[in-house]
């Protein structure tokens, strides 16, 4: 009899074989060896071939059953419990290396959970199946190995035999299918109690993370990546050739000065690494420079070339990096890959050469999800979910992480809650996974600070290497008088309406000068819209929040960048999606309170390239009654106003680093519950606690999330804004919805999910109810989560129509109720 692995269905319908089960096992191994980091630091376990052999070689050992080779040819399911084929690979695996390596009983345990579910997530490891589950997988276990026995045990017999030629003992093929059940619940109750550890967390991710990646990526026929060398003085040359501007010389000793700290770093000891320096000096040039030039002293010095992994808090940013590093890197043979939600997979391939598109989307798709690039640029909620999660879907990239260099850009982004448990992760990884992170900003938080206080309870500090020394970073600062900020807070008269802020609005504002209006919530940012362009009567007053979909934002930003560029004096009212990112340069700004270190975000888009005659152009800041502290809680608010609301009202720019160092001290000193959250996810961490078996239990790995963008009292709405708006819903509505086939579903998907996603905005719920109640032209395509808006029902800014749901100037009409929900 002949054991597959896969099979598919061709144009037919007809089910055929695509591989040998025996070719699947052996190349899943080879996979596994060949991506396995040889430098890694696990203090506990050492991962020896025989262990990774047996991961791979075992992982599929199930598959050898006449039940599951009849599905697999089929498709059809008699008893699914018997097809299922992870649980007795597990079994196998785990007996035979109790045998070889009797002391290591909890790394052999590890291998049985990752090979137990490395079709799914990973749940806690003690987790046990009620009474009649657990009869069915004994029943299942023993019909198993009885067909195993009967059918294939030749083949497996050969496998151990190639697979193992050091193979000191070897008993009866029969014993390593015994499920010693109270041993392994034993041993799990272990692992998640008294030998409760950080290390079986990290230990535990990196070979799941091996071996499904390996597997899916052995399936998909996909060829094996091998990180490439970047010439060194790649960056150098690229500067060489860029228009020169005043800041350069500034920007030429900020990236001199981190590149000479490559001679100070001890390869082997030196992980961690920040960045301190503030907005327009290049930074990201300078970074890239250091890790090509870091990488190249890795690859000199410990032999082996690593990736570049570069993380960004929004995909604005990414895409404005991606094509900054698509011209550094054009002449260069490397591979350059941004992976975000808006990623379309479609582009990566030519359509024209690829005679089977499918196959081709699923490579493609393989590839951007397993970070197949020598550097990737990627958000924080890709890399942050990749480490601090149980989803299989995230975890197939985290052996990526074994021996990289991870840049992770503007980290002032992450909450505060969340600084502890990061410092403490990041920490972690660089140790176990030897992997370099260096941390960069104009407002360097107290990261490694807090997970030392907070984490390790102030018994191992955390050490990192600073690549600006406090001196250099002072020096940096005090370069510029681009900005001031000027408080206008008044505490005992709070902003309370459009008019109040109208008439300091005209106080401030010089109509010679272009003018950026950031508050914080959209309701607040529309009526200001809405005031400023009934009083100043004027088509240079732009508007810019989430409440307009993705290709609308973009368009909104390229024009007003080309107005600003010829002197136009614009006025743009936006919520805080303009504080990171977008390259703006305005004369003057007004700001509502926020967290210190996002208002000092604002000041970066005045005066962005230090003009001539802008000197300490003003920031304004101002106090919309509870606006803030609705959106940011109170701590952080009392914590800006504390150090804004005083007897000082100026700070020039070279003041920024000393008040946000005020500021950060403030917060960590505040209030320490605030931190609760990240103490108990880091215990869940330890715990191996990856999900709630039970309603109301403690936190546990799925319970964490970076930002707070799940939205239960919210739903997509899709803006049909274009003609190709209406084809791609008309794709998703007569294609997508109506397939029943789960990997077709996924294939049309993946074709229009990039396009799709930049005309859906989130609404709430309340207010999609109270237009669906007038009946007014919003349509309900999947109950209460996909509503759209028909082209009939866009109009402009100009028309006073009741029909019209979403206009040209403010995006998506909510006037219809009184919306007090903020969405950024």
């Amino acid at each position: 009899m002949v054991f597959y692995s896969h099979s598919q269905e061709d144009i037919n319908g007809k089910i055929k074989p695509t591989k040998k089960l025996e070719k699947h096992l052996i190349e899943v191994a080879n996979n596994i060896e060949s991506n396995f980091h040889a430098i890694i630091n696990f203090d506990r376990y050492s991962i020896t071939p025989s262990f990774l052999k047996v991961l791979g070689l075992f992982h599929d050992l199930g598959k050898f059953t006449t039940f599951f080779q009849d599905y697999l040819l089929s498709r059809k399911v008699v008893n699914a419990s018997l097809k299922q084929h992870s649980q007795i690979s597990a079994v196998f695996a785990y007996n035979y290396l109790q045998e070889q390596f009797p002391e290591e009983n909890l790394l052999s345990f590890i291998v049985y959970y990752c090979i137990k579910h490395h079709h799914g997530n990973l749940a806690n490891p003690n987790k046990k199946p009620n009474r009649s589950h657990q009869e069915s997988i004994r029943h299942s276990l023993i019909a198993q190995k009885k067909d195993i026995l009967c059918y294939s045990s030749t083949e497996i017999k050969r496998i151990i035999k190639d697979g193992f030629n050091d193979l000191h003992c070897f008993q009866r093929i029969d014993n390593y299918f015994k499920f010693n059940e109270d041993k392994i619940t034993k041993t799990a109750n272990r692992i998640q109690n008294r030998a409760a550890g950080i290390e079986n967390y990290f230990i535990t991710l990196y070979l799941f993370s091996l071996l499904i990646s390996s597997d899916k990526i052995d399936a998909g026929d996909v060829n094996k990546f091998k990180p490439q060398t970047i010439r060194t003085d790649i960056v150098d040359r690229y500067i060489l050739n860029l228009t020169v501007k005043k800041l350069n010389n500034i920007r030429a000793k900020a990236k001199s000065d981190i590149e000479y700290k490559l001679d100070e770093i001890d390869i082997k000891n030196d992980k961690l690494f920040t960045i301190t320096a503030p907005t327009g000096i290049g930074k990201t040039l300078s970074v890239i420079n250091f890790a090509i030039k870091l990488k190249d002293k890795i690859r000199r010095t410990q032999h082996y070339n690593p990736q570049i992994i570069y993380c960004l808090p929004f995909i604005n940013i990414i895409e404005q990096t991606y094509k900054v590093f698509s011209q550094l890197f054009r002449d260069e043979s490397i591979s350059l890959l941004q992976h975000h939600q808006y990623t379309d997979i479609c582009a990566l391939y030519d359509k024209k050469e690829s005679e089977d598109e499918e196959k081709e989307l699923s490579k493609k798709l393989l590839e951007v999800e397993d970070w197949q690039a020598d550097i990737i640029l990627t958000t924080f909620v890709q890399f942050f979910h990749s480490v601090i999660t149980n989803k299989n879907k995230l975890l197939k990239k985290f052996h990526r992480f074994a021996g990289s260099i991870i840049i992770l850009d503007e980290i002032q982004n992450i909450k505060a809650e969340y600084w502890p448990l990061i410092g403490a992760t990041l920490f972690h990884l660089s140790h176990f996974l030897n992997c370099r992170i260096v941390l960069m900003t104009a407002t360097q938080p107290l990261i490694f600070k807090t997970a030392d206080d907070e984490i390790f309870n102030k018994q191992d500090e955390v050490k990192y290497k600073k690549l600006l020394n406090e001196k250099e970073t002072k020096y940096l600062f005090n370069q510029f008088n681009r900005t001031k900020i000027i408080s206008l807070i008044d505490a005992e008269k709070p902003i309370k309406t459009d008019d109040d802020f109208y008439k300091l609005f005209s106080s401030k504002w010089d109509k010679a000068k272009s003018c950026l209006i950031v508050v914080n919530t959209i309701k607040r940012s529309l009526a200001i819209f809405d005031k400023l362009t009934e009083e100043l009567n004027s088509n240079r007053i732009f508007y810019l929040s989430t409440n307009i979909i993705p290709l609308h934002r973009k368009y909104i930003i390229r024009k007003i960048k080309s107005l600003l560029e010829k002197n136009e004096k614009v006025i743009l009212v936006s919520t805080q999606s303009i504080e990171a990112g977008v390259d703006l340069d305005f004369d003057m700004g007004l700001r509502d309170i926020g967290p210190l270190d996002s208002i000092i975000q604002v000041a970066g888009r005045i005066n962005r390239n230090d003009r001539e005659g802008f000197q300490d152009s003003p920031l304004y800041l101002l106090n919309f009654i509870k606006d803030a502290q609705r959106v940011y809680g109170r701590i952080i608010i009392d914590a800006s106003l504390k150090l804004l609301n005083s007897d000082k009202k100026y700070f020039y720019e070279k003041e920024y680093l000393s008040l946000i160092q005020q500021y950060y001290d403030l917060i960590v000193d505040e209030d320490r519950t605030s931190f609760d959250e990240s103490r108990k996810l880091y215990s869940a961490m330890k715990k191996m606690k990856f999900s709630n078996d039970f309603e109301g239990e403690e936190l546990s790995i799925q319970d964490f999330r970076l930002i707070d963008d799940i939205k239960t009292n919210y739903a997509d709405v899709f803006i049909q804004i274009t003609k190709h708006a209406a084809t791609i819903l008309e794709r998703y509505m007569n294609e997508y919805l109506i397939c029943k086939d789960t990997i077709k579903k996924i294939k049309i998907y993946l074709k229009i999910k990039s396009s799709f996603n930049q005309y859906k905005i989130s609404v709430p719920m309340k207010i999609i109810e109270s237009m669906n109640n007038k009946t007014i032209g919003i349509t309900e395509l999947i109950k209460n989560r996909l509503y759209a808006v028909r082209k009939e029902n866009i109009g402009s800014y100009s028309e006073k129509k009741t029909n019209i749901l979403y206009n040209y100037s403010t995006g998506f009409c909510r006037d219809e109720i009184k919306d007090e929900t903020t969405i950024f």
